[in-house]
């Protein structure tokens, strides 16, 4: 027979074995207690209609596959997904923005295009937003801020019987989609959206590019990103982390892209400024996104001339590309300029292929 003390011992060791083999039964069914990922699906699924009645879709099909194409190339490159499919949206607002909702759905503003300046840019801040997926920062957050009880109506989410909880719910959503999901958090992402970004190919200084020149825009423009909403010291605290990281990142891998003139090019025709969402009814003058390849003796002050009709905009043109106003150009470099009126289709710039950086 066993003694006490040997009884004991066997539950002390069976207890933890046992508690782990269901950890691991649950794990695929359960990322967060209490919540599971049918839950964050129907959660994405029922929010997805609701941001597309809010902003609506751009209509632009060349630019709604590119913004896919790179969604789904660095979804390809996790080695755990948590979803089994993402969905990757342009959505139609000026706003300069990107988010994401549990279950795989990422969105894009076209306002944000607008204030990148490469595809590697666009592919870190993109890799960022899948990090909060798959790292279920949006459920995490949301179960200390309304509890659990609520947000585990699950399959039934979308009823009609439970509208006063999913209003709830998708109120403490997208408020915390518009405030950020706190410092930790957006270290979190910034780090997994940069080594993804770099399994992809893309050069890891792309997310620094970003917010630096995120940082000098907002104080341009008064456009704050979602997760900048925090203090000051945490978005430097950002970028020099972000720093280090990509010069880390940047010894692993080898020939990374950037992907800048083939990027600005795509972005030719692009609305510019206006509404930010679809019942914003305030009038605004029409503008867009032009292209303009630089020539040998070229300064932003002649270029502001010879585009818009006045050197004052030279700070402007500075400013949306992401570059200081003394700044020498090398010929054939394309800057964005933004020109008043609706876009008219014109002969576009014929690019050569880019090396790898």
């Amino acid at each position: 027979m066993f003694s006490e003390r040997k009884i004991i011992r066997v539950a002390l060791f069976i207890l933890p074995v046992t508690l782990l083999l269901l950890v691991v039964s649950v794990s695929s069914v359960y990322s967060v207690p209490f919540i599971s990922k049918e839950t964050e699906l129907n959660m994405g699924r029922s929010a997805d209609n609701e941001v597309v009645q809010k902003y609506g879709i751009y209509q632009d099909k060349a630019l709604q596959l590119y913004v896919n194409e790179i969604g789904q190339t660095l979804v390809s490159k996790l080695v755990n997904k948590e979803f089994p499919k993402f969905f990757f949206k342009l959505v139609d607002s000026s706003e300069i923005n990107a988010f994401a909702l549990p279950g795989g759905y990422v969105y894009v503003t076209r306002g944000l295009l607008a204030a990148l300046n490469s595809e590697a840019e666009l592919a870190s801040v993109i890799g960022h937003e899948i990090g909060h997926v798959t790292l279920h920062h949006g459920v995490k957050m949301m179960i200390r801020s309304i509890g659990s009880q609520i947000l585990s109506i699950g399959g039934a989410i979308a009823s009609p019987k439970n509208a006063g909880q999913w209003l709830m719910v998708s109120s403490a959503m997208f408020q915390q989609i518009n405030m950020g999901y706190g410092r930790e958090a957006e270290l979190e992402s910034d780090a997994l959206g940069m080594m993804n970004a770099s399994d992809a190919g893309y050069q890891p200084v792309g997310m620094v590019k970003f917010l630096k020149n995120l940082r000098k825009q907002e104080i341009m423009s008064g456009h704050a990103y979602h997760s900048f909403q925090a203090s000051h010291p945490e978005t430097k605290e950002r970028i020099v982390k972000a720093g280090q990281m990509a010069s880390s990142l940047s010894r692993k891998y080898s020939d990374l892209k950037k992907n800048q003139n083939s990027y600005l090019t795509r972005l030719q025709g692009l609305v510019y400024g206006g509404k930010k969402h679809s019942r914003d009814t305030r009038r605004y003058k029409p503008k867009h996104l032009d292209i303009y390849r630089v020539q040998a003796g070229d300064t932003l002050e002649s270029i502001a001339i010879k585009e818009l009709g006045d050197k004052r905009h030279a700070l402007e043109i500075a400013v949306i590309n992401g570059r200081k106003e003394n700044t020498p150009f090398k010929p054939n470099l394309i800057l964005k300029i933004i020109k008043d009126g609706v876009y008219h289709q014109e002969k576009s710039l014929q690019l050569s292929p880019e090396p790898a950086s």
